[in-house]
C-alpha cells in the first residue's frame, strides 16, 4: 500500500482495478501541507509533514491523498508537487494507502514524469481533474480529451485512476458524460473511482451514482456536508447492495476522529448517528467558509494544529476565533471531545491547552 508497507502500491493498484467497490478505501484524508518558512512563499516542513502522516495512519486513517486542494496542491509547482509525493512516501504508514493527485494544466511530459514517480515511491492512484487551462465554456468532449492524457500516463505506470470533479479549482466541473468518455478511452481500463466536490448533490454526486455507465466505479464524495447522504445512497446504486460511496475529506486532516465514527455509524447502517456527527463537523466547516457556496478555507484548521500557515498567505486571528466559537457551539460533548482530540492531532500546536478544555467542554 505504501512504499514501506507489506502490499506494494501495484499490488494494491491491481485489486482496486479488478474490483473497485469491493477494495477502494472507505475513507481518504485530503492532506494537508505543513509548512514553514516565511513569505512570499513559504516551503514544505518534511519532518512534520512526516509526523502528520504518520499520526494519520496511527488514528486508523485506510488513505491519505497527496496534492489535494486542502494542502494548497492547485498553486504549486511541478517541483514542489514531486518533492511532497516523495516527502509523503518517507513516511511510516503501515496499512495506509498513498494516492495522490496529477493536474492537466502541467503537460503531458511532466505527468508522465510524475506518474512514474508516484509507481516508483509505492502509490496506488492518482487522481485527475480537470485542468485549469480550460475555458469556462469547455465540452463534455474537452473536458475529457484534456484531462485523457494523464489518465493514460497514469495506467500505463501501473497506477489505479481516479477522476475528479472539483469546480471550485478548476473553473469547470466534471460531467458524468466526460467520465464515461474517459472511462471508455486509453487507460480507462484503470479508472477505479470518481471524486465529486460539488456544492448540489442532486446535480453532481447522484448523477454519477445513477449513471449506468459508470455502475462499476466507487463515487467518493468530496462536498463534505452531502457525506451523509451520499453514504445512505451509496448502497442503492450498486446492483450487489454493497457500499459505493466514500469518502475524501479535507476536513478529515483536521476531523480524522469524527470521521472514523461517522463511518462506524455509517457501517450499522446508523443513519441518524452518521447525520448527527456530519452535523457537527458541517458547523467547523461553514466557519472556515467565507461564501456558502465555496468550499471552506481549511488553512485555519491547519494553523490550529500547529502544521504552519498557508503558502502564500497568513491566517488572521479573527479567522482562528470563528473556528473556536463553531467548536464551543458543537452541541454534543462526544462530538466537541473527537474534533477537538483531532485539531490537537499532533498534541504540540499554538492551541494544545485550549483544545484539551474543549474537549472536556471547559
Amino acid at each position: 500500500m505504501t512504499a514501506n508497507s507489506p502490499v506494494p502500491g501495484s499490488a494494491f493498484a491491481d485489486l482496486l482495478v479488478a474490483d473497485p467497490i469491493g477494495n477502494y478505501p472507505r475513507a481518504t484524508v485530503a492532506c494537508f501541507d505543513p509548512t514553514c518558512g516565511d513569505l512570499p512563499r513559504r516551503r514544505l516542513d518534511e519532518n512534520r509533514t512526516i509526523a502528520f502522516l504518520e499520526r494519520l495512519a496511527a488514528a486508523g486513517a485506510p488513505a491519505v491523498l497527496i496534492a489535494a486542494s486542502t494542502g494548497h496542491g492547485h498553486v504549486r509547482t511541478v517541483e514542489e508537487l514531486a518533492e511532497w509525493y516523495r516527502v509523503a512516501a518517507r513516511g511510516q504508514l503501515g496499512q495506509t494507502l498513498l494516492t495522490a493527485l496529477l493536474r492537466p494544466e502541467d503537460g503531458a511530459d511532466a505527468n508522465r514524469s510524475l506518474a512514474r514517480l508516484l509507481a516508483e515511491l509505492g502509490y496506488a492512484v492518482a487522481f485527475v481533474r480537470p485542468g485549469r487551462d480550460l475555458s469556462p465554456a469547455a465540452s463534455d468532449g474537452e473536458v475529457a480529451a484534456n484531462m485523457q492524457p494523464v489518465v493514460k500516463a497514469a495506467a500505463e505506470a501501473g497506477l489505479a485512476v481516479g477522476l475528479y470533479s472539483i469546480p471550485d479549482v478548476s473553473g469547470i466541473p466534471m460531467s458524468p458524460e466526460a467520465a464515461a468518455q474517459l472511462a471508455a478511452g486509453p487507460g480507462g481500463e484503470r479508472i477505479v473511482a470518481i471524486k465529486v466536490t460539488e456544492a448540489n448533490y442532486e446535480q453532481s454526486t447522484l448523477r454519477f451514482l445513477s449513471d449506468e455507465r459508470l455502475a462499476r466505479l466507487v463515487v467518493v464524495q468530496g462536498w463534505d456536508p452531502h457525506l451523509a447522504r451520499a453514504l445512505t445512497d451509496g448502497p442503492l446504486f450498486d446492483a450487489r447492495g454493497r457500499q459505493r460511496c466514500g469518502v475524501t475529506s479535507g476536513p478529515m486532516s483536521f476531523a480524522v476522529h469524527q470521521y472514523l465514527h461517522i463511518l462506524e455509524a455509517a457501517e450499522r447502517h446508523d443513519w441518524d448517528e452518521a447525520a448527527a456527527a456530519q452535523d457537527a463537523v458541517t458547523l467547523l466547516f461553514a466557519a472556515m467558509q467565507d461564501d456558502p457556496l465555496k468550499f471552506a478555507d481549511l488553512q485555519r484548521a491547519k494553523a490550529i494544529m500547529g502544521l504552519g500557515q498557508p503558502l502564500v498567505g497568513e491566517v488572521q486571528p479573527e479567522q482562528i476565533e470563528r473556528v473556536f466559537a463553531a467548536l464551543a457551539a458543537v452541541p454534543r460533548l462526544a462530538d466537541r471531545e473527537r474534533l477537538s482530540k483531532s485539531l490537537d492531532l499532533m498534541e504540540d500546536g499554538p492551541y494544545h491547552e485550549r483544545l484539551l478544555a474543549a474537549a472536556r467542554g471547559t
